[in-house]
């Protein structure tokens, strides 16, 4: 049976009219219309509901739905991040070393990490509110924030073994290895790393640890390891280096690195490993080397990158553009600012007698000074009592001429000058990591208190960052995103985060239905072959 529409004519109007219809075959074998009841009476949503009972006489039909709706959840987010840790491996890995509640409440973390990070208290209320138990087998008594920090102390049992595992789903065996290293602060000093040193975040008068982070050539990352806060960048290059060639067992290698990383005992351990480097000479030893060569940059600024020394196993190539002589020098202007607003501080000081004692005043003032980065483009004195400070203009002067010029040094003698400019250029992948690491993801601040528990929240952040970098690689590879079409990260997700499903109670059963509109549907497809969201297809797919 069905319901048929029928138009009639009569004095030159039109009519319309709905009946539920039967089919059959007369003596002819002709199909045949029986016309059983007049429904033109019934409302269009009557007779959609109709139709449907039609279809599936077992079908319960509700005029409003609020009579059998129980609450909804947001879903698609956390499907979508349930699928990608699959297609990555992510839950295989950890399945070896977890029972299922631990893994659970693990990805559980990830996830709230990556959607909207909060504290540990605060995920447990999160998670309820999301799909995310209806593909796992917790209940309400193991979300709580005790069985999340248990979770966490047994994934830090087996910690080095997931990360072995982990590091190994970058694929084959690397050939550049981008290193970079950042800070992260903390609430409290009880953790053993966390020391006193060069905040990247301004933080001076937080303890905090350092990070070191490589990725491959693809972005993904293959070390990453935590060192004491007072650590410099120089040492910690060559532990990290010679893990890295255990691991993979390299017999060739590109270390890329900026100026922080050069020294002499850096550069004679990457050579005996076999590795070749391309790093980013320090501004002092550019000035050096342009000066002792009487090279002027400037001549060269229609044909940069170039190639301006040789020597036996390596070459220097000058790279440099005006858009980055532009933003150098509103960064050395502001270096110097910050230079002469703390010397100006200082000076304050000793004026209103805050300080007196002549060895503390000029500790205070080079402690000062040194955390400014601006050390090197000032002296000062403390005489007679009064405290004074200027600055060195021919430094200054030679400093700015450098700006928007860069040198890199490198081993790499027969890679084009342009690739060996691209390829420093690719560290920009971990900066952005950072960026992912502080901006999405808040590492920082680190409100733990105990040292396991610091590296393992420290770990899963970076694993929640090496999750949305693998997506923002499979976003650009289909050109979707873009700053002027306002396609981001940001939007993609909040898309996502639209996409709810359902629960309604019908005959005391618990029904779930995911909500048809997916703005993304097509580009979840080509970017990730992910197919629509069904909820039974996805529970296939992603329960845990």
């Amino acid at each position: 049976m069905f319901i048929k529409r029928c138009l009639a004519k009569f004095k030159d109007k039109e009519y319309e009219t709905f009946w539920i219809v039967e089919s059959y075959r007369d003596n002819n074998n002709k199909i045949k219309h029986k016309y059983l009841l007049d429904v033109t009476r019934f409302t269009p949503k009557q007779r959609e509901n109709l139709k449907k009972v039609l279809k599936n006489p077992d079908a319960l039909v509700y005029e409003d739905l609020n009579e059998i709706f129980d609450s909804a959840y947001s879903y698609g987010d956390v499907v979508f991040l349930l699928l990608i840790f699959k297609k990555l491996g992510l839950i295989k890995i950890l399945n070896k070393h977890l029972d299922k509640k631990s893994l659970s409440l693990i990805l559980a973390v990830i996830l709230n990490r990556i959607i909207n990070p909060t504290s540990k208290l605060e995920s447990v209320n999160w998670i309820k509110n999301t799909a995310y138990p209806l593909f796992t087998e917790i209940n309400l008594e193991d979300l709580h924030v005790n069985r999340i920090y248990e979770a966490m102390d047994k994934l830090n049992e087996n910690l080095n073994s997931i990360m072995e595992d982990f590091y190994m789903l970058g694929g084959e065996t690397p050939k550049f290895l981008l290193y970079d290293i950042t800070s992260t602060y903390f609430e409290g000093s009880s953790v053993r790393k966390a020391k006193y040193g060069y905040s990247r975040d301004e933080k001076d008068n937080n303890p905090q640890v350092i990070l070191g982070l490589v990725l491959n050539e693809k972005g993904f990352p293959i070390h990453f390891e935590i060192f004491d806060g007072n650590t410099q960048d120089r040492e910690t290059v060559q532990s990290v280096l010679q893990r890295i060639k255990d691991r993979f067992g390299i017999e060739r290698a590109t270390f890329i690195g900026d100026r922080g990383m050069i020294s002499i005992h850096n550069i004679e351990k990457i050579k005996s490993l076999g590795f070749n480097y391309i790093l980013a000479m320090k501004h002092s030893s550019a000035r050096e080397l342009l000066k002792k060569n009487n090279i002027q940059p400037e001549l060269f600024d229609s044909e940069l990158p170039i190639t301006i020394l040789e020597e036996d196993d390596k070459k220097y190539v000058l790279c440099g553009s005006i858009y980055r002589r532009e933003r150098d020098l509103k960064s050395f202007n502001i270096i110097l600012d910050k230079g002469r607003k703390t010397l100006n501080e200082v000076k304050e000081m000793v004026r209103s007698g805050v300080i007196k004692d002549s060895a503390k005043i000029l500790r205070r003032a080079e402690r000062k000074l040194s955390r400014t980065k601006a050390s090197s483009y000032f002296d000062f004195a403390y005489i007679n009592g009064e405290f004074s400070f200027w600055e060195k203009e021919e430094l200054i002067e030679k400093s700015r001429a450098l700006c928007g010029y860069y040198i890199l040094e490198t081993t790499e003698k027969d890679l084009p000058d342009i690739e060996v400019e691209n390829r420093y250029k690719n560290l920009q992948e971990v900066e952005r990591a950072w960026r992912d690491l502080k901006d999405i993801v808040k590492i920082r601040p680190i409100f733990h208190f105990k040292d396991r528990r610091v590296e393992t929240h420290i770990y899963l952040c970076l694993i929640a960052q090496a999750v949305i970098g693998y997506i923002r690689r499979k976003l650009k590879e289909k050109s979707w995103l873009s700053k002027v079409k306002e396609n981001t990260l940001e939007y993609f997700f909040e898309e996502l985060n639209s996409i709810s499903i359902g629960k309604f109670n019908i005959n005391n059963k618990e029904v779930f239905a995911v909500q048809r509109e997916n703005p993304l549907k097509d580009l979840l497809l080509l970017a990730f072959n992910i197919k629509p969201f069904d909820y039974k297809r996805d529970k296939k797919l992603c329960s845990i």
